[in-house]
C-alpha cells in the first residue's frame, strides 16, 4: 500500500473515532415541560368548592323537611339583588336534575344542574370548549349568597280551553325558606300565592299539550318573578 493511501485511510478512522465520542458526549435534550392552561387551573381550583355546596343540598332538604309552615313572615331586610341567590323546589335538593311528576310544577334551577353535570364528569373526555364553559357556571353557582328554598302546598294547574279559547289560570301557594350559603343556616322566611301572569295570550293555531306546557312555565316565571321583587323590596308580600 502507498504511504499517502495508508495515511488518509488512518486519517478517516481517527476522525469516525472522533465524531463518535462527539456523538456520544452530547447531552440529551431537554424533556419537553407540560404547563396546563388556565382554564383547567381555574377549573380544578373552582370544582371541589362547588362540590362542596352540592354536598350540603342534602343537609338543607332535611332542614327544609323538619321546618313548620311558615305562619309568620321573618323576611331579610336588607336588598338582595338577583345574582346573588337562586330559586328552587324543596324536591330538587335532593336531586338538582330531577323532572317534575304529574300535579307538579318545574322548580329547578339551570345553572345549579350545569354546575352539578360539570363536577359530576371526568376532566380528561372535555373539550377545552366545554372546560372553559364549565368555569363561567362555577363562578356563577359560588356567587351565590342565599339559595331560596320553594316548598308548595297547594298547586291548582291553568286549565286550558281550546273550544272556547281561553284558560283558568293556575295558582300555586305555600312557604319560603331562605338559606345563607355556605352554612345553610335559614335566614329567612316567607309565605306566597300567586297566580299565572298576565303576559300569558292566546295564539290561534297552537295544540293543547304545547298550551298546556306553557302555562305551567308561566306559573313558575311568575312565582320567581314575584320572589325577585320581594327580595328587591319592591313589594311587601307576595301574596295576592
Amino acid at each position: 500500500m502507498k504511504p499517502r493511501l495508508h495515511s488518509m485511510l488512518w486519517l478517516g478512522v481517527l476522525l469516525g473515532a472522533l465524531l463518535a465520542c462527539k456523538k456520544k458526549s452530547e447531552p440529551d435534550p431537554a424533556p419537553t415541560v407540560y404547563t396546563e392552561p388556565e382554564h383547567v387551573k381555574r377549573f380544578k381550583e373552582l370544582a371541589p368548592k362547588v362540590k362542596a355546596l352540592l354536598d350540603k343540598l342534602p343537609e338543607m332538604s332535611q332542614k327544609a323537611k323538619s321546618e313548620p309552615a311558615v305562619k309568620s313572615e321573618k323576611p331579610l331586610t336588607v336588598k338582595l339583588e338577583k345574582t346573588k341567590f337562586i330559586t328552587i323546589g324543596d324536591k330538587w335538593l335532593l336531586d338538582v336534575h330531577r323532572d317534575p311528576t304529574d300535579g307538579e310544577i318545574d322548580l329547578d334551577d339551570t345553572k345549579l344542574s350545569l354546575c352539578a353535570y360539570a363536577v359530576e364528569k371526568n376532566l380528561k373526555g372535555k373539550s377545552d370548549s366545554d372546560i372553559k364553559s364549565d368555569v363561567g357556571y362555577l363562578e356563577d353557582c359560588l356567587a351565590w349568597e342565599y339559595i331560596a328554598v320553594v316548598r308548595p302546598k297547594k298547586i291548582t294547574m291553568p286549565k286550558v280551553m281550546m273550544a272556547s279559547k281561553t284558560f283558568e289560570p293556575g295558582e300555586v301557594q305555600g312557604d319560603l325558606l331562605l338559606f345563607a350559603m355556605p352554612a345553610g343556616e335559614i335566614k329567612a322566611r316567607y309565605r306566597f300565592r300567586t297566580t299565572n301572569s298576565d303576559e300569558l295570550k292566546w295564539f290561534e293555531g297552537k295544540p293543547e299539550k304545547e298550551w298546556s306546557d306553557e302555562s305551567k312555565r308561566d306559573l313558575v316565571e311568575n312565582l320567581k318573578g314575584v320572589i325577585e321583587e320581594r327580595f328587591a323590596l319592591e313589594r311587601d308580600s307576595m301574596g295576592k
